[in-house]
């Protein structure tokens, strides 16, 4: 119970990016049911492929590798690594403090959100999995659940995230049976299953499980063991934003500034200048970045701006479009075009949006080749700024995206601050646009300015030097 847990830390001390998995062995699971388990006549199978095998040190490994290979359904095409043995404490697993019993149940009950699985989640798997003799359940928190947790919008859906999971269990133990459902509380089947005797927690849920315990008292259901697994430290911490625990929060703001999809081809498009199209969320920091990445020697072109420039002249033909579709009551004293009148007109209808961009990006295409060619002279990297890019379809002219994402409240905050609108034109204004969730799918890096300039900077820079430049 406390040997595995301890691989898992050294691996995350030693080797934080490594997929390490410690396969359970059918012998544990015979020794408690005191019968030999039927699934093990066939080869195993693993839903991962393993590059390296440890072992200890006075293991034949040749006779280990024959027995992989005989045992296991995969190809010869892993190294096997022994494992010294030395007296020195640097090199020694840390054995856990000994706050789980040896205690093993019938049906045992966990949950969480499960994203980016780390070693802290394979420690509380683990754990779960060597106290089950039959059944784990195991609840994963859906979409609206997680909405509270820090950049929400990296969080995968929760079919993506079970599949993940299920190929976990079944490579490391494929010898219980697994109940895995999503849940849209902090309880779900732990409050309704009779049959559940134990829950495994982190010290920091400890209240959760006694709260269960409180919910099923009063339904005349008996009490869950409550078995507490220790947290496990980060010393890999990178900034202040991060967490001191091993957590997915931590993991997902050090993908900020990552590549998280790699680039598609484009043979219809020149290598040179290579074209990234910025998008994101309203008020979400897009001008920002942009002149940030400007200040790194892009070439930047705002094309909401050039949508503004259509219609600046009243001699123009989109500015009399405009008028003409929208009606006068969206014309200042000074003849100009109210922008705070006009989005309140097309934030309300979609079909407004539509029938605006009909009349202005005929004008925006124009301008744009323009731009395009005027800084394709000096620049080797073109950004153009596009707020509705992704909801236009056309990846096709891009050679990556990059995408700004922002909290929902602080997207209302900023909005009403820059923007003098009230909380529910501001909500208008998000509900007209793709949620984050659903652009990420077609990110290949994103970004957040939610918190300090310096780290918006940190994230800028990351993309730049380390992405660019392996692209062009």
């Amino acid at each position: 119970m406390r040997m595995i847990p301890a691989f898992y830390i050294e691996a995350y001390r030693k080797a934080p990016l490594l997929d390490v998995r410690v396969l359970h062995h059918p012998s544990f699971h015979e020794s408690i049911k005191g019968i030999p388990l039927n699934s093990i006549t066939n080869k195993r199978k693993l839903c991962f492929r393993p590059q390296i095998v440890f072992a200890n040190e006075d293991i034949d490994l040749v006779k280990l590798k024959t027995y992989l290979l005989n045992n296991f359904d995969i190809e010869n095409k892993f190294d096997i690594l022994s494992l010294e043995n030395s007296s020195t404490s640097e090199s020694k697993p840390p054995l856990l403090e000994p706050i789980i019993s040896d205690k093993v149940y019938d049906n045992v009950v966990i949950g969480g959100t499960f994203d980016n699985l780390h070693n802290g989640h394979k420690i509380l798997l683990s754990t779960a999995q060597l106290k089950c003799i039959n059944s784990l359940v195991i609840g994963v928190t859906d979409r609206q659940m997680v909405r509270s947790k820090t950049l929400h919008e990296l969080i995968a859906d929760p079919e993506v995230r079970i599949q993940s999971l299920r190929e976990y269990l079944q490579d490391v133990d494929p010898f219980i049976h697994y109940e895995i459902c999503t849940i849209s509380d902090p309880f779900g089947p732990a409050i309704v299953d009779e049959n559940l005797q134990a829950i495994i927690v982190s010290e920091e849920t400890i209240r959760g499980g006694e709260k269960i315990n409180e919910i099923r008292h009063s339904k005349r259901m008996s009490n869950l063991d409550i078995e507490v697994i220790k947290l496990l430290e980060d010393d890999h911490k990178s900034n202040d934003l991060e967490e001191n625990k091993v957590s997915s929060s931590s993991l997902r703001i050090r993908k900020l500034g990552t590549l998280l999809k790699e680039p598609e081809p484009r043979p219809n498009l020149p290598s040179k200048p290579y074209v990234i199209g910025l998008t994101g969320m309203i008020a979400s920091g897009k001008t920002s970045i942009g002149k940030k990445l400007e200040a790194l020697g892009a070439g930047v072109i705002n094309v909401d701006l050039l949508a503004h420039k259509t219609y600046e002249n009243p001699e123009s033909p989109t500015y009399r479009k405009i008028i003409e579709t929208f009606g006068k009551e969206i014309v200042n004293s000074d003849k100009t075009i109210s922008r705070e009148r006009l989005g309140k007109i097309v934030f309300d209808s979609e079909s407004k949006r539509n029938e605006l961009t009909e009349i202005v990006w005929p004008e925006v295409k124009k301008l744009l080749q323009i731009e395009r060619e005027r800084l394709s002279q000096k620049h080797s990297v073109l950004i153009l700024e596009v707020a509705l890019l992704i909801e236009s379809g056309h990846f096709d002219e891009f050679h990556q995206i990059w995408l700004t994402i922002l909290d929902e409240k602080e997207v209302i905050k900023r909005l009403r601050e820059r923007n003098n609108l009230d909380e529910e034109e501001a909500r208008k204004r998000i509900r007209a646009m793709m949620p984050s969730e659903e652009k990420i799918k077609h990110a290949n890096v994103v970004f957040c300015t939610y918190w300090d300039e310096s780290f918006t900077w940190e994230q800028i820079k990351r993309a730049w030097i380390w992405k660019i430049f392996d692209q062009i």
